[in-house]
């Protein structure tokens, strides 16, 4: 396999949170805020940097032992921005009252509280399990703005609801992934490359339970631009891998 340079990229985190619904199987999806300085208006899951407080340590992590830091890290954000952007919590525990996550969520936001601190207080605890590998993308060399993005698929966890925090993610809902589609070619959502691409991919699921029976390797996908098309490799589970270059929103 070709080796892919990261360095330069910022590295970041997103989480798929996926559950049947009763057309089958449906994502959760947020819209981003139009002032956003990456994906303004962009319709993405939830996900955002990496930050340096985000370490698996201590009791509210279970089975992060033995991952590599980034991957491991790459976890941790991607619960922590889940919860910041859209109030899903995918640790287990007690339940915990819309009040609470009201004050907590900001205090995550602003990293006032390390999600760490956070989940102790609640008396949760977070499985590296709960977010297992999807794929990881890095935009070609030469752009702007990079962000060394992986991908985790987690399960909605039963008695979770959805809340758009109303500053990065200004909407949030659960949508099948055709219908994403769908929307995207009426020109009524904007979606960015990758997301357009993982979204066709989660296309070809009907249930939740069938996307985790996905054998496929989680891919790590640096797109080129060949002429007039940015393209990624045939073969990896990814119905749709090329897109007209003129065509592709980048930020």
């Amino acid at each position: 396999m070709e080796r892919i340079d990261t360095s330069g990229a910022v590295p970041a985190a997103t989480v798929i949170i996926a559950r049947d619904g009763a057309g089958g199987l449906e994502v959760l999806v947020i819209e981003r805020a139009k002032g956003m300085g990456f994906a303004g208006g962009a319709v993405a899951f939830p996900g955002g940097k990496v930050d340096a407080s985000d370490r698996p340590e201590g009791a509210a992590f279970r089975g992060f032992d033995g991952l590599a830091a980034d991957d491991a890290a790459g976890r941790l954000t991607a619960a922590r921005e889940a919860f910041e952007e859209t109030g899903v919590l995918l640790s287990s525990g007690p339940r915990v009252v819309a009040s609470e996550r009201a004050r907590l969520r900001p205090l995550s936001d602003r990293h006032a509280l390390a999600f760490a601190e956070i989940l102790a207080g609640l008396g949760h605890v977070l499985d590296a399990a709960a977010l297992r590998p999807f794929a990881r993308w890095l935009p070609p060399e030469g752009l702007h703005k990079r962000f060394d993005t992986r991908f985790y698929l987690a399960l909605l966890p039963e008695g979770e609801a959805h809340l758009a925090d109303g500053a990065e993610a200004v909407h949030a809902r659960f949508a099948r992934p055709a219908d994403l589609l769908a929307e995207a070619d009426e020109g009524t959502i904007s979606l960015l490359f990758p997301t357009r691409c993982n979204i066709a991919r989660l296309a070809q699921f009907a249930s939740a339970a069938a996307l985790l029976a996905d054998p496929t390797p989680a891919p790590f996908i640096q797109p080129r631009i060949k002429g007039e098309w940015l393209t990624i490799p045939e073969g990896i589970g990814y119905p749709l891998t090329a897109e007209r270059w003129e065509t592709v929103r980048r930020a």
